[in-house]
């Protein structure tokens, strides 16, 4: 079942750290409460010199990728920047990172707001720069140093606030999705559910995971928790659909596709899986 979800992808999205992982799906309760504090020291996000080239590098990169007005808006940005001092200075970075997001290069944005970070120290700021290298390590896969620059802007978060779910969710992502050691993300999800079992997001994470792994009924499951939480988030219906698919339930698949009909209003997508609901009846 191949289902266009350009919209449909973001449509349920409740914060910037949610995505759909790849890794195997394994429950796990974690034995201890990680140390944050160590954490931080422990990766490539604290600003090693040859971390911050890296990190540069994936700047440059964005900044060549630029043409015409944009280049010559950032670049006369970027000179302010390096001149500007104290609230001079944090309001330029603010409209630094503002144009790198309206211009979809998250990787830049980041570094810009780590640059912010690193001089407030303020939990807000750590957990912006966190969520955009974690999207610009999508835009650059093989950047390893862009993962690692979110587990430590996400660490840094939770030594400041332990109880922060988003970023504990954050970092869990991070770790499940780009590193070698995914079980120690999982640990970090079901420390979230532990804390508060409705969160969304590790919810939908969870799911995710499940999904990938063939656990299908428990990613139902996950999917439709979410659904009595956040009954907008109506791709979950064909996500659903997906699983029971997967199953060998029709019945089911249909049902959860004629659901997801009745609540879109965008004319094409609720075409296009209206015929997918024909193909599978008369399959």
């Amino acid at each position: 079942m191949k289902i266009p979800l350009s919209r449909m992808q973001i449509a349920f999205v409740s914060g910037a750290v949610l995505i759909t992982v790849l890794l195997c799906f394994a429950r796990r309760t974690p034995d201890t409460v990680t140390d944050f504090k160590s954490l931080m020291s422990g990766h490539a996000g604290n600003a090693s010199s040859s971390d911050h080239a890296s990190a540069l590098s994936y700047l440059d990169s964005s900044l060549a990728s630029l043409s015409g007005k944009d280049k010559d808006r950032v670049n006369a940005l970027i000179d302010q920047e390096k001149k500007a001092s104290g609230a001079e200075k944090a309001a330029t970075i603010d409209k630094l990172v503002s144009l790198f997001d309206t211009l979809q290069k998250p990787a830049a944005s980041a570094f810009y707001m780590q640059v912010k970070a690193s001089e407030t120290n303020a939990k807000a700021d750590w957990t912006k720069a966190a969520e955009r290298y974690y999207v610009g390590s999508k835009y650059f896969p093989s950047a390893r140093v862009l993962v690692d620059s979110a587990i430590h802007a996400f660490a840094r978060v939770l030594a400041m606030d332990p109880n922060d779910l988003n970023a504990k969710t954050g970092l869990g992502v991070c770790y499940v999705d780009g590193t070698s050691d995914p079980m120690r993300g999982i640990g970090l999800l079901q420390e979230v559910l532990k804390a508060d079992s409705n969160y969304v997001d590790a919810l939908l994470n969870l799911g995710s995971f499940a999904m990938t792994s063939g656990q299908y009924e428990k990613a139902i499951n996950r999917f439709e928790k979410v659904l009595k939480l956040k009954p907008d988030y109506i791709l979950l219906y064909v996500r659903i659909a997906e699983a029971y698919e997967k199953l060998g339930n029709k019945a089911k698949t249909i049902e959860y596709l004629e659901k997801y009909v009745r609540k879109e209003d965008d004319v094409m997508l609720r075409t296009s899986i209206q015929n997918e609901i024909t193909k599978l009846k008369n399959s």
